[in-house]
């Protein structure tokens, strides 16, 4: 088939380079726009796009909503598009290719529907997770679906090793959709909307540590916010990222009371003790728990 492939981030360029490698005819891809990053705010590409680029294909950064997308896209004469982490398409665009779009999405649909679906699975202490290919509407992640796949997520998972893991379920299960669609012998199945739940997209807040909450809830925290936003909290003013942890039933300490131990860094949560493995305070380097509060005074503290 004549594939135009849609998306921005690393996540897709997995889907993008199978495809590629596949039977099918990628003939474009769209992607957002270059955006300043860095200190110097530097023009830098997506990687879908320099995946695209290296494979010599055309690509395609208009917005969405601009009338000469769905132009551009007609002109392709595309038999499907496949959109991974991209945008929410307007009637004008899906109508432009014959058999519409089909959406790789990081959960169980009707689950977690949104921008984060990974993060928000992990920092809700779910045990497994997956991955959805549906038909795309005009609602966000509301289409039927035509292939799932589950996922276990183990105790230190973070966002990162989630979605290195969903991979390869994933293009095999492309692969099952792209099946059905050409020899159009399938029903999709329709979601049951009744028990959608939102994944919205990650603010620098949704970090901050509340140490009330107990010390599994805040692990997991910190691994579905890996890297961004991280988790983070307060001492003597200064911001510290926790960056590796621990957890334990043990429930003698207060929430945020730090206590030292000899090679061991615990800090009291509303159910449970987390220890904290490795710490980095703003603009510094990632290091060592202990080393870190072997430079801070005294051996007794509380995070803000």
């Amino acid at each position: 088939m004549r594939i135009v492939f849609m998306g921005t981030p690393e996540f897709a360029v997995e889907f993008l380079k199978h495809l590629i490698k596949s039977e099918h005819e990628v003939i474009a891809v769209a992607t957002q726009p270059d955006k300043p990053q860095g200190r110097g705010m530097e023009l830098r590409s997506p990687p879908a796009k320099i995946a695209a680029l290296e494979a010599g294909i055309p690509v395609l950064q208009h917005s969405v909503k601009n009338p000469e997308f769905a132009e551009e896209l007609k002109k392709l004469n595309a038999d499907i598009f496949v959109v991974v982490a991209f945008s929410i398409l307007p009637r004008e665009v899906l109508a432009a290719s014959k058999l519409g779009a089909i959406n790789i999405h990081g959960s169980l649909l009707p689950k977690y529907r949104g921008a984060a679906p990974v993060q928000w699975a992990i920092a809700n202490c779910e045990k497994a997770t997956g991955l959805t290919i549906f038909l795309l509407d005009e609602k966000m992640d509301h289409g039927p679906i035509l292939e799932q796949r589950e996922l276990k997520i183990e105790q230190d998972d973070t966002t990162e090793t989630i979605l290195k893991k969903m991979a390869a379920p994933g293009c095999e299960a492309l692969d099952a959709a792209l099946q059905k669609l050409q020899t159009k012998n399938f029903v999709p199945i329709p979601q049951d909307h009744s028990k959608a739940s939102s994944a919205p997209k990650l603010k620098k807040e949704d970090g901050l540590i509340d140490w009330n909450m107990s010390a599994l809830q805040i692990h997991k925290r910190l691994c579905a916010f890996t890297p961004w936003p991280g988790a983070y909290t307060t001492l003597n003013g200064q911001k510290i990222f926790i960056r590796k942890s621990n957890f334990f039933k043990n429930t003698e300490m207060k929430p945020s009371e730090i206590s030292i131990q000899k090679d061991n860094v615990f800090v009291g949560t509303g159910d449970g003790v987390l220890a904290i493995l490795e710490i980095q305070a703003e603009g510094k380097k990632r290091m060592p728990a202990t080393d870190y509060f072997r430079g801070v005074a005294g051996d007794s503290h509380c995070f803000g």
